[in-house]
């Protein structure tokens, strides 16, 4: 059966420096966290846009403005097509003090462009970023 989804990707930006928020995969597993940017899946009827303002509510519980879209991807899992948008986005510098993560994510953290190979590990995403301006 043939199916796609859509996903969107916020990355949070101040000044030089981006957010990422650790995120909990598994327990069965030495690290069972993966540092990634805000995502989420849009749900039936939902606006990419919206679903990224959502996203940005529910994950970090404090509102975010969308600046621009940086790129779109589109991938196949198995015979799942998921096609995604990747935002850049902000969030007030005094609001920063009330970010509150949902149980399943561990902790968030402030890092440089040249940090992200660091802390992500998903390679498709570092390749998708290769030459985009942020």
């Amino acid at each position: 059966m043939e199916s796609t989804f859509i996903r969107v990707k916020g990355i949070i930006k101040k000044g030089d420096k981006y957010l990422l928020i650790k995120r909990w995969v598994d327990d069965r597993i030495p690290d069972p966290f993966v540092w990634e940017f805000i995502d989420a899946e849009v749900k039936h009827g939902e606006a990419p846009d919206d679903t990224m303002r959502r996203a940005i509510r529910e994950l970090l519980s404090v509102e975010g403005t969308i600046d621009r879209i940086v790129y779109t991807w589109s991938n196949m899992l198995g015979d799942t097509h998921c096609v995604g948008i990747a935002y850049l986005c902000s969030i007030k510098e005094e609001d920063e003090d009330n970010i509150v993560l949902p149980e399943d994510y561990g902790e968030w953290i402030w890092v440089s462009r040249d940090e992200f190979s660091y802390y992500i590990e998903n390679q498709y995403v570092l390749k998708d970023l290769e030459g985009k301006e942020l």
